[in-house]
């Protein structure tokens, strides 16, 4: 395994921590243009993995048999804050297929929307319709109203629904299915091991729409298309996704995965990019993200101002005084 330096942290003026991660860059034909460290490590998607996984709710014709809205669509794709509108679109969802909350299984945590912005949760207990990965559960839970499969055993791997899902991936990320390793989420769905150079040719295709099947081209159209128009959907306040794609103007489109993996897509020129700080550290990917995107040529030092904190996360004491930052420390490497 290769890694280089993607990120530093420091205490005053003086390095305190590294943060080392790999990057791949792919242009729209799913060539290898731009990478660093190892654009070949192989990690999981975790919730990158959602824009891929919404495809076939709009491939095999649930999506439009149920009425799903583009809103829909985009918060099948995301990982929402819990917000109120996130909630009613999840209801929504459930109540046009007939289920109800009772349905998910992807549990419950403290909503994104509380510790992105940093504000100290109510002493109560969630619902699953708060949870990021609820409106992914629900679409899920729509392919398996529609094609007659077990609700109660949707997540098993060996279940129709995420044979499908895999099938899919390995075709759109252009990586042989029975390489992909598989894991299980924190909301309890499979999840996905393969290279970042075949993430990032995922990405790529789905701005691309690029298939050779005109079905599932035009079901990438219609997510990619979605998670443009409803960025807030994908995510919402606080977050690095929405952030990059309202500050780049609708010029990048994205989706972060845990464990610090952050996946996008530019749709000016059709390319395609994973980054992964290889410590799983949260702190380092908006940073170092962002550094990609500067030296791609999509953001420019103009932007920095909007995208505030994310560009250099500052540190603070316990008496909320800023004692430090994190920086972006690293140029990226063309290939041959």
């Amino acid at each position: 395994m290769i890694s280089e330096v993607l990120a530093k942290v420091y205490r005053g003026d003086t390095v305190e921590s590294i943060h080392f991660g790999s990057v791949a860059v792919v242009d729209s034909s799913g060539k290898l243009i731009h990478w660093l460290g190892d654009p070949n490590f192989v990690t999981f998607l975790r919730s990158s993995a959602k824009p891929f996984q919404a495809i076939p709710v709009v491939e095999s014709g649930v999506a439009e048999a149920f009425g799903f809205t583009q809103q829909e669509i985009a918060i099948i794709s995301g990982s929402h804050n819990g917000e109120k509108k996130h909630v009613k679109a999840v209801q929504s969802i459930l109540k046009k297929i007939g289920l109800n909350k009772s349905f998910l299984k992807c549990g419950t945590h403290v909503p994104h929307y509380y510790t992105a912005l940093g504000i100290t949760p109510p002493k109560k207990k969630f619902s699953p319709l708060q949870h990021n990965c609820s409106a992914k559960h629900a679409g899920m839970l729509a392919m398996c109203v529609y094609k007659n499969w077990n609700l109660k055993n949707y997540l098993r791997p060996n279940h129709p629904l995420q044979k499908l899902i895999l099938k899919k991936i390995s075709e759109l990320c252009e990586y042989p299915q029975k390489k992909i390793k598989i894991g299980i989420e924190g909301c309890g769905a499979p999840t996905f091991a393969l290279p970042l150079k075949n993430m990032a040719i995922g990405f790529s295709k789905l701005v691309t729409f690029r298939s050779k099947d005109e079905i599932a081209s035009q079901a990438l159209q219609v997510v990619a298309d979605s998670m443009w128009k409803y960025p807030e959907m994908i995510s919402g306040k606080g977050r690095l996704d929405y952030a990059l794609a309202t500050t780049s103007r609708g010029k990048i489109i994205c989706k972060a995965g845990a464990e610090a993996l952050h996946c996008g897509a530019i749709l000016d020129n059709g390319w395609g990019l994973a980054v992964k700080i290889m410590d799983g550290s949260q702190r380092a990917i908006a940073p170092a993200s962002i550094e990609v995107y500067r030296q791609l040529g999509i953001l420019k030092k103009s932007h920095f101002k909007k995208l505030g904190q994310f560009v250099s996360p500052p540190i603070y004491n316990h008496n909320k005084v800023k004692v430090g930052f994190i920086k972006s420390d690293f140029r990226l490497k063309k290939a041959r």
